[in-house]
């Protein structure tokens, strides 16, 4: 889904017309909300909307966009998570997806908006290929070196939160729809990709990568993002 503000004179951007052609000069910031399941970095993310929305007028054009898209590749990400029976069913073909469905969402969606000088903020990105696609069964190094020329965010904000919290939280009784979404929530399974997830800023060292305390309360887990946002909008 995409979200578009337009307070100034620039023009909403829609996202079949999101291609530019010629020498690219990205003024816009990228910032990237991750993590594991349960974290809340969805609240997150609309807390950090209106943050920035209300900030400056230098800011008044916010892109919210999320992985899978929904564009060609990441409709056929949906579909195969549908036909799988269990986490390590169809393990390369969505990993290849993921990877198509990532081209196309910087080179149509992400990287015209930083151009037009948007702040977009991306409901996971390629850290969650890192860690779920290598849990999932395939080889960690051909996952990372399929990453390694992608566009690095300004900022990538990693939300970490006890397994135990997490799993409790996505299993609670009010958010039944989203425990049936996939097969990527149970408890052993969020284990073992919480590992990746924290071992991000030693793996991509040159990435302005921060782990986010989740286990908080929705403010506490708000000031430390605050901090972040202050130093990385440009």
């Amino acid at each position: 889904m995409l979200t578009f503000i337009k307070k100034s004179s620039q023009i909403i951007i829609n996202e079949k017309v999101l291609i530019m052609k010629g020498e690219r000069k990205v003024s816009g910031t990228f910032i990237a909300f991750d993590g594991l399941p349960g974290s809340g970095k969805g609240t997150q993310i609309k807390k950090a909307f209106g943050y920035i929305f209300d900030k400056s007028k230098k800011y008044d054009n916010i892109l919210v966009t999320d992985e899978p898209t929904n564009g060609p590749y990441g409709l056929k990400v949906r579909e195969l998570f549908k036909k799988q029976k269990n986490v390590n069913d169809l393990k390369e073909e969505i990993f290849q997806t993921f990877i198509d469905d990532r081209a196309w969402h910087i080179e149509n969606v992400i990287l015209p908006a930083l151009e037009k000088d948007f702040v977009v903020l991306c409901d996971r990105y390629k850290y969650s290929s890192i860690a779920y696609q290598t849990v999932q069964g395939t080889n960690f190094e051909k996952v990372f070196a399929a990453h390694k020329d992608f566009l690095a965010p300004d900022l990538a904000l990693i939300f970490d939160v006890s397994p135990e919290e997490g799993f409790k939280r996505i299993h609670s009784a009010d958010d039944e729809k989203r425990v049936q979404s996939d097969n990527f929530r149970e408890l052993d399974f969020i284990k073992s990709i919480r590992t990746y997830f924290l071992d991000l800023p030693n793996k991509l060292p040159n990435e302005n990568i921060k782990i986010i305390d989740a286990n908080k309360s929705i403010g506490d887990v708000f000031s430390q993002i605050k901090v972040q946002l202050d130093t990385s909008l440009h």
